[in-house]
């Protein structure tokens, strides 16, 4: 009878409680997009912007501090690796953060999403025991990053900026090798699953068909469906999602956007090499992420059939 419930208790399965943290951790991120600005202008008249510099880089130090003392005293861990991946870990987080010196308030993205990152990869260990749970985390950051620039977008005043994109991304990447190269938890020893290729395929394919989206709004789709739902037209205010070419501006036109300079537009017949180039670069777009969910896909079943995976 207890060798049914231990074997009961190690059967990997989904658990609520995790999920609801990690939900309340995007959600709690997603509810900072609209009062950032006034947060940013509060720091900056009262203590000044550098403060968000020394915010991270205190805590991700203090945070170092700790894991360093549980390696030593609790964990007694003796492989100098491991130290080494956590050394590098932390480093890459204080070096991202030095570097965003400029727009210091970007930098508590690292932690937002470093805490995220947490709490997903807790959330997908309960069911994934292999090494793909650290690439799925890390995916799944990437694609939260993604609906948290998007949100920021359709606020007035805000832009997207797949800069930001990137260093959500990296939270989620340095958390990622701190906990499976630093820490190398023992319950991710399993061979990898039939579940585990399933669900890294889908979340793959989720972000590039989002990337596709958001690579498809530029200036000119952003007319054509507002002019559809004139509730949205409010968009067209908005700084430009994806924009194609040289930014120029014409004395009757006003701004557009080419893939040639102005100079050289003078010397063609604008009109069709402007569609032409248009039409092409969001193609290209397209055919590239067509191409590479069908190898995703491709490469997943098989996977699926050349690894000895378990269904």
């Amino acid at each position: 009878m207890n060798n049914n419930a231990e074997t009961n208790n190690d059967t990997p399965r989904w658990n609520r409680v995790s999920w609801l943290w990690a939900f309340l951790c995007a959600a709690g991120i997603f509810s900072t997009v609209p009062m950032a600005r006034q947060v940013q202008k509060y720091v900056r008249d009262t203590i000044g912007m550098e403060y968000f510099t020394y915010m991270v880089l205190s805590i991700v130090l203090l945070l170092f501090a700790v894991l360093l003392y549980f390696f030593i005293f609790r964990l007694n861990i003796k492989l100098k690796s491991q130290y080494a991946w956590l050394i590098m870990s932390s480093g890459a987080y204080i070096y991202t953060t030095l570097q965003l010196r400029r727009y210091p308030e970007e930098a508590v993205h690292l932690l937002e999403f470093g805490l995220l990152s947490y709490f997903l990869f807790r959330a997908f260990s309960h069911r994934i025991r292999d090494w793909t749970v650290y690439i799925t985390t890390s995916l799944c950051v990437l694609f939260i990053g993604m609906i948290d620039e998007f949100i920021q977008w359709v606020i007035p005043g805000r832009i997207w900026d797949y800069r930001d994109i990137g260093i959500n991304a990296l939270a989620g990447v340095y958390f990622v090798l701190a906990v499976g190269k630093g820490i190398k938890p023992e319950i991710i020893c399993k061979p990898v699953k039939r579940t585990s290729v399933k669900i890294l395929v889908g979340i793959t394919t989720i972000i590039l068909l989002f990337l596709g989206l958001c690579l498809s709004n530029t200036p000119d789709s952003v007319n054509r469906y507002t002019e559809l739902f004139h509730g949205l037209s409010w968009l067209r205010l908005e700084e430009p999602m994806t924009k194609y070419g040289f930014g120029s501006k014409g004395p009757e036109i006003g701004p557009f956007y080419s893939h040639m300079t102005l100079d050289k537009l003078r010397d063609i017949n604008t009109n069709k090499a402007g569609n032409f180039f248009t039409l092409f670069s969001l193609k290209t777009a397209w055919s590239i992420i067509i191409a590479l969910i069908g190898s995703v896909w491709a490469a997943g079943e098989f996977w699926k059939r050349r690894l000895d995976v378990i269904p």
